[in-house]
């Protein structure tokens, strides 16, 4: 794995950049610093950018493509936590915790580019340009609003609409409507659910024509009715 200044895409041109830290820094010069100190990789799918219990070593941020980020037990058995998209920070929080390693780890699920700035690197940045605090605060706000919202979501939501809502999140960007490379296991675990009440809900919202599945992949054939669902709370 080589990080490189050549693999960083340029964030001006980056149609993701409305979505990512880089939109919130403000200053001009702030914006130029970030993109000249980046460094980036490209992934296969299936090849991990960190793992858990490592140190970190800077923050990371999804160029292109999808990470998911799991925790693994002793018996080799996964837990994903998140699934992060173009513009999200990777490892930021154990950056600035300093409280030991990663708490999962970050695997590709689909070809992907990820950009780094090493912990000196971004440390110094954030010292040399304070406004960019801010901006760093209001990602780890973010953060914490989506971990409150899942919270929420297993406490209050019927299984159904977990189970929607899990399906819209994970369709694939710039493909509307196809989900790739999740496992059953993977829907139960993101959506709060048993695999028995999964591989039920998944064949209602078949026999509804909700969803279709097209070899590994599933599509999603009426997203509107999916929606309604998501929206519903016990």
């Amino acid at each position: 794995m080589a990080f490189s200044k050549r693999e960083a895409p340029n964030c001006e041109w980056c149609r993701h950049k409305s979505n990512c830290l880089y939109s919130l820094l403000g200053a001009k010069d702030a914006k130029q610093a970030w993109r000249e100190m980046r460094v980036a990789n490209p992934f296969k799918s299936g090849e991990v950018i960190f793992h858990e219990g490592t140190p970190p070593i800077g923050v990371y941020v999804v160029c292109t493509g999808r990470i998911k980020v799991y925790k693994s037990s002793r018996a080799g058995h996964q837990l994903i936590t998140r699934i992060e998209s173009p513009g999200d920070l990777l490892g930021h929080i154990t950056l600035l915790a300093k409280d030991g390693g990663y708490t999962g780890t970050a695997e590709a699920l689909e070809p992907s580019v990820v950009s780094l700035v090493d912990e000196k690197t971004f440390i110094d940045f954030l010292a040399r340009f304070p406004e960019s605090s801010r901006a760093l605060l209001r990602e780890v706000a973010r953060d914490v609003r989506r971990g409150e919202n899942k919270a929420r979501d297993i406490a209050f939501k019927p299984a159904r609409g977990r189970m929607a809502d899990t399906l819209l999140r994970l369709k694939r960007p710039g493909k509307p409507g196809v989900i790739h490379g999740f496992k059953r296991r993977d829907l139960a675990e993101m959506s709060g659910l048993t695999i028995e009440t999964t591989v039920r809900l998944l064949k209602d919202f078949e026999s509804r024509g909700l969803i279709r599945k097209k070899e590994k992949d599933l599509l999603v054939l009426n997203e509107d009715q999916l929606l309604s669902l998501s929206s519903a709370t016990s």
